[in-house]
């Protein structure tokens, strides 16, 4: 398998010299761009030329003075070059995994396969691999008078989920908070209208598309894919209809990506955080398929993106519960306490309350009395 992808890389190699040869050649100036795979556009090959269909993205032309020198190069994690210039410029085309670009003076970019990034002539540069992340990329640069400087090794800002539990501070939810009841028990529940008018009421208090998306995806530990999916699909067509309509939601900010992270491992430190208590169980040890899940997917992968709080996610949790109704009590206890160790008091509780219907209502309250007792 790997002398295949080497065999295919060569071929890549070999094709790819003999094009850009032809562009450098012709080129007289060039700027530093970084062009995302979504952002190349796609030209029809002239089928005189070619058997079959074929097509291409055009590159942008860097100088060059003949011959060109072409590399793969691989970076373990959170590898990456010293600041270094290139006195002829360089190409760089991601093939594997994610990294990370920077130009002096600007911030730095995060490259995934597929994406480009052409380097102008001596300007001051570094790339690599992401923190939690592998990156390969093949660098094309002219070999005929091409000098590199190397600088001062670059020093590399730490991102890392971090567990920590972020606490109401206040004893009454927000008018955003409130909204996640109804969307997540009308998602629960499966009554497309009820998700879509919720859905509405969420937009008016002013969730973004970024956290409507993430609250229907938390739910699916509790709900399962099913009712999940089609919880984004009509989320997916309400945003849709509006755009056709000249209304342009806020897309918010999507979750920050932190790569090869020990899930499992994070989980079990979060759960412990949330629950003030050891997160060994019984049951857990009966069943490690299910233990694996709730800490690695739930508690490690879930709760460690950024673009909705853990008092949001624990919101989502108690309507999806509620939703569901009296037979998963247990689970709606358990992250009740939770949402009480972040500081619910009965001030939020009935806030909850009057956002729900009343069947559900009457039972968080049951269940709110009876761990207060």
């Amino acid at each position: 398998m790997r002398k295949q992808t080497m065999d295919k890389i060569s071929q890549f190699l070999i094709l790819f010299s003999l094009i850009t040869f032809s562009i450098f050649s012709m080129a007289q100036t060039m700027n530093t761009q970084y062009t995302p795979v979504e952002q190349q556009t796609l030209q029809a090959a002239n089928p005189a030329h070619f058997s079959g269909k074929a097509a291409f993205y055009r590159l942008p032309i860097m100088p060059s003075n003949g011959d060109i020198l072409p590399a793969i190069v691989h970076f373990e994690p959170n590898s990456v070059t010293n600041w270094h210039s290139h006195s002829q410029g360089q190409y760089l085309i991601v093939t594997e995994g994610i990294g990370r670009f920077q130009q002096w003076g600007k911030p730095v970019e995060i490259i995934t396969k597929g994406d480009v990034v052409s380097v102008a002539p001596n300007v001051k540069h570094w790339h690599g691999a992401d923190e939690f992340t592998i990156m390969t990329h093949i660098a094309i640069s002219p070999a005929k008078d091409n000098k590199v400087i190397w600088f001062d090794k670059v020093q590399l800002d730490k991102r890392h989920p971090t567990v920590h539990v972020d606490l109401i501070t206040d004893s009454q939810f927000t008018r955003k908070q409130l909204a996640i009841m109804p969307l997540a028990v009308a998602v629960t529940q499966g009554d497309q209208i009820a998700v879509i008018n919720a859905i509405e009421q969420g937009l008016n208090a002013k969730l973004t598309i970024s956290e409507l998306t993430e609250i229907i995806s938390h739910q699916f530990s509790y709900i399962g894919a099913p009712k999940t999916l089609n919880g984004i699909i009509t989320l997916k067509s309400v945003i849709e209809q509006r755009e056709k309509l000249g209304i342009v939601e806020p897309k918010g900010r999507p979750a920050t990506y932190f790569g090869n992270v020990d899930y499992y491992h994070l989980g079990e430190q979060k759960l412990a955080a949330l629950t003030n208590r050891s997160t060994a169980s019984a049951v857990f040890d009966f069943a490690p398929a299910v233990d694996y899940a709730i800490k690695a997917q739930l508690f490690g992968y879930q709760f460690s993106r950024d673009n909705l709080g853990d008092i949001e996610r624990e919101l989502t949790s108690v309507a999806s519960l509620l939703g569901l109704g009296e037979s998963v009590n247990a689970q709606l206890r358990s992250h009740l306490i939770i949402l009480k160790n972040l500081g619910l008091t009965n001030i939020g509780i009935n806030q909850l309350a009057k956002s729900v219907a009343r069947v559900q209502a009457k039972n968080l309250q049951k269940i709110w009395a009876d761990i207060n007792k």
